[in-house]
């Protein structure tokens, strides 16, 4: 048996290092410089490829995918400014710790700087938000040089799926002729294996984080962003049944169970100065990416508790609330699973006080969400409740993923955000990557603003009907008027807003996908059950909301809770 591949042999060598290092999927955007990486893709079964022409779109949407996944994807682009586009989603793969793998063809190192096209530096092109990044010897011909391309593959494949996960960059110069193909046998390349050390504590040590914490009777364990982990979830929970113990998490984070506080802003805003050593915690635990709340950043840097231990797999101190004491060098899972047998019963109050003060707030959320006006806020108490179980909810960044926090989650759906960096660049590509690889519903909620910028995202044939996105659309950059810099300049509407008048539904024409439209609750109530019937082909919601009153609705909301409290 044989195959085809280029005969440009360091692209074989490649190829079959990322198949065996388990990579399904590789997005290809087209160009002349990359052909030999691209046509060999193309031709080789093992690995599914598609094409995506906007570069930053196709990052995204690999970015998507490795989140379901998990796996390494592949990024396949010419030579050029065609790199740089990636930049925003390899930023955001790596504060996710996602494994994308960025594959660039180059020019040869002489015609860099002479003044020839799509020639430029591109080595290193991508700094301190890679784990590595890899410059493969010209061509890769000789026998030395297959060696070497061999070695850096099979490190970089290893990398960016090894502890800390993560995106790393493989630049490939590349010398025409660039289209010749040739017949290999059916044989695969050289795979270096590594063997990782055991991810686990020592006895000794885990005996005396146990009795630190058995010793404590205010305890705060705080969860960042996550991927779901049901014995992650399980342990947590056990955790958080001590009464000593009080576990915050977000939407992102993936965690549930009645003992956990999913709100965290709703609990924040209503904790009094004068009751403040009531809810400051003694020993602050996180773990999981960044989070969202910037109010639970403000109430613990200002907490300063005694201790405060950042639990995870990291290469340098995550210092989130300016307090940290302790780096644990584990993974979550882990040490809780060591941890967690060894904690003892305590009669403190702590989880009470909170659990409380949560209950009391959450009567207080749902009578003032049953009687306000139509908004932005109203429209997530609809669309949140309705959501298929079993799904996969993509929330957009700016205001979108602040509202979804202040309703409870649910342990029938998935949530994902763009939170490594938080940027609105490329929410609707990860949506449309997630739901490639997902069989469930994925409903993405996004802003109008976040929407019309990442609108190449429906620009490819890779949309499945599983693709559900809901346009939340109030004419502009709502958040800014939240902000209380921005909300009080001349500038505000212009400047910051962007305020638009843009309507979804010759988008929605334009790429083939149904569309929908409402802009009341009355009409809301009665379009989102069509909506998700509709499963012959990906569908767009756009929910019309008023633009000048959200700020005040959720204003007066947490004026609400503070005063209710």
């Amino acid at each position: 048996m044989e195959r085809k591949c280029s005969d440009i042999k360091g692209v074989k060598e490649l190829i079959d290092i990322c198949w065996s290092k388990g990579m399904e999927y590789v997005i290809v955007s087209p160009g002349s410089r990359n052909a030999p990486i691209s046509i060999s893709f193309a031709k080789d079964e093992r690995i599914k490829s598609l094409v995506i022409v906007d570069e930053r779109s196709a990052a995204y949407f690999a970015l998507g995918i490795a989140q379901q996944t998990r796996k390494p994807v592949g990024l396949v682009c010419t030579s050029g400014t065609a790199l740089l586009n990636y930049g925003p989603a390899v930023a955001e793969a790596y504060y996710q710790r996602l494994p994308l793998i960025v594959i660039s063809a180059d020019r040869p190192a002489e015609w860099i700087g002479q003044d020839d096209s799509q020639a430029l530096p591109q080595d290193n092109v991508f700094g301190q938000f890679v784990k590595a990044s890899y410059q493969l010897p010209l061509d890769a011909n000789n026998e030395d040089d297959c060696w070497y391309l061999n070695r850096m593959a099979n490190e970089a494949l290893t990398k960016c799926q090894n502890d800390r996960f993560g995106p790393v960059h493989i630049n490939f110069p590349l010398r025409e002729p660039l289209y010749g193909v040739k017949n290999y046998p059916d044989t695969n390349e050289r795979v270096i294996g590594k063997i990782n050390s055991v991810d686990e504590l020592a006895a000794d040590t885990v005996a005396a984080i146990a009795d630190l914490m058995n010793y404590n009777q205010k305890i705060l364990i705080v969860a960042g962003l996550l991927y779901q982990q049901e014995e992650l979830n399980e342990l947590v929970g056990k955790l958080a049944r001590n009464k000593n113990v009080v576990v915050l998490t977000e939407s992102v984070s993936n965690l549930h169970s009645k003992e956990f506080l999913p709100c965290i802003d709703r609990v924040i805003c209503s904790i009094k100065e004068e009751e403040l050593a009531d809810f400051k915690p003694d020993l602050l635990i996180n773990f999981g990416g960044p989070l969202v709340s910037k109010m639970i950043k403000s109430f613990l840097r200002d907490a300063k508790p005694k201790e405060h231990w950042y639990i995870g797999k990291e290469d340098h101190f995550i210092d989130t609330f300016k307090n940290l004491t302790s780096h644990i060098d584990v993974s979550p899972l882990s040490f809780f699973r060591q941890l967690v047998p060894l904690i003892k019963t305590s009669d403190s109050l702590f989880s009470e006080i909170w659990k409380m003060r949560d209950a009391e707030i959450a009567d207080i959320h749902a009578e003032y969400v049953s009687k306000i006006e139509w908004s932005d806020l109203k429209a997530f108490e609809q669309i949140l409740k309705v959501i298929p179980e079993g799904g996969n909810l993509q929330l957009a960044n700016s205001s979108v993923v602040r509202y979804a926090q202040l309703f409870k989650t649910s342990h029938k759906l998935t949530y994902n955000s763009n939170r490594g960096t938080s940027g609105i660049d490329g929410c609707t590509s990860t949506a449309a990557g997630a739901a490639l690889v997902n069989e469930n519903s994925t409903t993405l909620i996004t802003g109008d603003i976040s929407f019309f910028y990442d609108s190449n995202a429906l620009w490819n044939k890779y949309l499945k009907p599983n693709l559900k996105i809901i346009l939340i659309n109030n004419g502009g950059g709502g958040i800014f008027r939240f902000i209380s810099g921005p909300s009080g300049v001349d500038e505000l509407e212009e400047y910051f807003e962007a305020v638009q008048e843009y309507k979804a539904d010759k988008l929605a024409e334009t790429y083939g996908l149904n569309y929908f439209y409402a802009e009341n609750q009355t009409e809301v109530e009665e379009i989102l059950p069509v909506f998700y019937a509709a499963n012959e082909k990906a569908a767009v919601l756009e929910i019309k909301t008023p633009r000048t009153i959200n700020d005040q609705v959720l204003i007066n909301y947490f004026k609400t809770i503070k005063a209710k409290v």
